[in-house]
């Protein structure tokens, strides 16, 4: 029997990028995520007949709910854009506990899609959380997703060290 190993909601992050500019830069993390679902639809139609009700398979359909703390962060602004612009998006669901043997790739999920709706609500003495969700073309397609040492970087800061540093965020020339 296989190993069975939980997977916990805060090893998977959300990384999107708008299709258009697929050939421009890479995908970036949404940043204050708090929780996001998927989600798999398929209605079947019902023929009455004579004998009895007989079902026929529908197709399924993907849907990706999100939830993230409201900010300024390009992300965000980027897919509130998405939305009034009505522009496709590429969407990464990336599983952080699940990395290959070269360090830089990592389970994924990858979608693409348009966001259906994009909700702010501002509510006293409480942060502001988006709500969103979108709809995904086709299905979503698993594979594995590379992850540059700057974007891990995003997701949690790299160890610095007590010299001071340079602007690159190295250690200082010469030390």
């Amino acid at each position: 029997m296989a190993e069975v190993t939980p997977v916990y909601g805060r090893d998977r992050i959300l990384m999107f990028r708008r299709y258009d500019q697929r050939t421009q830069e890479g995908a970036a993390k949404l940043a204050l995520q708090t929780q996001h679902s998927w989600k798999f639809e398929a209605k079947s139609d019902s023929t009455e007949t004579k004998d009895g009700n007989i079902n026929s398979p529908a197709t399924a359909v993907a849907t990706l709910d999100i939830e993230a703390i409201a900010s300024n962060d390009p992300v965000n602004k980027m897919l509130e854009q998405a939305v009034k612009d009505g522009a496709k998006l590429e969407v990464w669901d990336i599983n952080l506990a699940a990395p290959q043997e070269d360090g830089n790739k990592f389970e994924a999920r990858y979608g693409q899609g348009y966001m259906q709706d994009w909700e702010t609500p501002a509510e006293v003495g409480k942060l502001t959380e988006l709500k969103t969700t979108m709809n995904i073309d086709q299905l979503p397609q698993d594979g594995f997703a590379t992850l540059t040492t700057e974007q891990q970087n995003e997701i949690q800061y790299a160890f610095q060290d007590t010299v001071k540093a340079t602007d690159a965020g190295g250690e200082e020339a010469g030390k």
